[in-house]
């Protein structure tokens, strides 16, 4: 989401670094596999983590704690379906937005660089002869 302000508040290249991270998180989002609960999740055994290995992970005395012969429950690791989808809508939108800017910023560069380099308001009004009609009164350098 703040890749798409950022668009709206003319910072570009803040904007798509912004949008490409949210791309790829809702992307790595939906893309995880979820957790299989039950007895399908781990037959039999548990599966022991580096920490159970070594000795670092105290043991479950709680009332939370499996009977003995059954596999805990593994905790779901469910996607955030909806949230990663708003994501990956925003964050296209941005995208799209900041490669429209850059695309208008390229095919008419002649006209961006005459408003910059020009030293006075009635230079500045001069360049619009660079804009289609259609672009003019969009572009055009505002009149005082």
């Amino acid at each position: 989401m703040w890749g798409f302000f950022f668009v709206l508040f003319n910072l570009p290249e803040i904007a798509l670094l912004l949008a490409v991270l949210a791309l790829y998180w809702g992307i790595s989002s939906l893309r995880a596999k979820t957790a299989r609960t039950g007895s399908g999740a781990q037959s039999g055994s548990a599966r022991a983590t580096a920490a159970d290995v070594a000795g670092q992970t105290p043991s479950r005395t709680d009332s939370g704690a499996s009977a003995p012969g059954h596999a805990p429950t593994p905790v779901s690791t469910r996607p955030q379906t909806t949230a990663a989808v708003a994501g990956l809508v925003t964050a296209s939108l941005a995208l799209a937005m900041v490669a429209a800017t850059f695309t208008l910023q390229l095919v008419y560069r002649d006209y961006f660089t005459c408003v910059n380099d020009a030293l006075t308001r009635s230079a500045q009004h001069s360049c619009e002869k660079l804009l289609p009609e259609q672009l003019r009164p969009l572009l055009s350098a505002q009149q005082e």
